[in-house]
């Protein structure tokens, strides 16, 4: 029988620096949460002592479970509220720094990789996993609007996701599957004797390893809702293809010639995009627009014992006794597309975890 394993962190706050061992500051509960459909992770700390914690500090926590603490959280204060209990502080992730960005540029014969490498450098952040993307004959960004904003919208036209690691890297790449489902947050109450009591029954189970029903699985709540689109349709406001990628914009009388289609079904949409200036732009647009259409087909959330090594985009696997979920609504293999760490001394340290299945028939990209 495998034995409990009692919680462990390292909290770093400007001057501060907390741990299970030496727990400066009084933490009472550490709350961190990180969605691939939400700009901004965040953090939320409940302290007996504001030990001179301020705006702008910068903050990291790592989190384990009987191992040596992970990252798991990179950022910075961005409120701190005292009462006569002691303080809360919240932290803010470090795409901040790309959504306070406005700039204007024009970028010709550049890809969606290029463009966002350039974006991350002007806001200070590193870019470890960038996709390429296909190669736009130009895209312009405007200064009255945010640079996320406009790098998220240009990404989502192709399929691509917009996020930060846990380090607080920028990540721009396909993640199969839908939004969160976000949970309260409850109560706030002390570390203590209770937080050693929440354990890991079996082996590995703070790694990327499969989670199951009956082990691992705490609680587990699914839902299935239909995309929003069957089929997309995508034509160019240019002469696009029968022209090539340095036509004018003009208007042209013939649609089909920058004309991309995916999917089928009635339910389609149809839209005119200005970067479609060839036929292969027009088809990745449609393409990309609809597997974005079905970020929140499948969804299942777990709650399990902690695990800091799990990231967004992961693949995992969630297992159930046979004949436990007949529906499959709460089993199968899909994408992390949420993360919620809680350390407190009444559940322990626990990781709600959302994944997006793939749609019946198909397998995770």
């Amino acid at each position: 029988m495998a034995s409990l394993s009692r919680p462990r962190y390292e909290l770093r706050i400007g001057a501060l620096t907390s741990t299970d061992s030496i727990a400066a500051g009084g933490p009472g509960a550490l709350v961190v949460e990180r969605e691939i459909d939400v700009p901004l992770d965040l953090a939320r700390l409940r302290l007996t002592d504001r030990s001179d914690i301020s705006v702008g500090d910068d903050c990291t926590l790592a989190l384990g479970l009987g191992t040596t603490p992970e990252r798991v959280f990179t950022g910075t204060v961005v409120e701190v509220r005292a009462d006569v209990w002691g303080a809360t502080v919240v932290a803010a992730g470090a795409m901040t720094a790309l959504l306070d960005l406005r700039v204007t540029a024009t970028y010709t014969r550049s890809s969606v990789g290029s463009i966002a490498r350039d974006l991350a450098g002007r806001a200070g952040l590193s870019a470890t996993d960038v996709a390429e993307g296909p190669t736009l004959p130009r895209f312009v960004l405007d200064a009255r609007r945010g640079a996320h904003g406009q790098l998220r919208e240009l990404a989502a036209r192709f399929g691509l996701e917009v996020y930060a690691d846990r380090r607080g890297a920028l990540v721009i790449r396909a993640v199969p599957g839908g939004g969160p489902a976000r949970g309260a947050v409850g109560g706030l109450g002390g570390f203590g004797g209770a937080a050693a009591a929440v354990g890991v029954a079996a082996p590995g189970s703070a790694g990327a390893g499969p989670v199951r029903h009956g082990a691992e699985v705490l609680a587990a709540t699914g839902r299935r809702r239909p995309p929003a689109w069957d089929a997309v349709s995508v034509g160019g406001e240019s002469p696009a293809s029968t022209k090539g990628s340095k036509a004018a914009d003009w208007l042209t009388s013939d649609d089909d010639a920058s004309l991309g289609e995916a999917g089928r079904g009635d339910r389609r949409l149809l839209t005119l995009d200005p970067l479609a200036r060839t036929k292969d732009l027009a088809r990745d647009l449609a393409d990309g627009t609809l597997q974005y259409a079905g970020r929140h087909v499948r969804l299942v959330e777990v709650v399990v014992p902690g695990r800091p090594g799990t990231e967004l985009g992961d693949s995992l696997e969630i297992g159930s006794a046979a004949g436990a979920d007949p529906d499959g609504l709460v089993t199968g293999s899909g994408t992390v597309r949420g993360l919620r760490h809680r350390l407190d001394g009444i559940r322990g340290y626990t990781t709600s975890i959302t994944v997006a299945l793939p749609p019946p028939g198909e397998a995770v990209g």
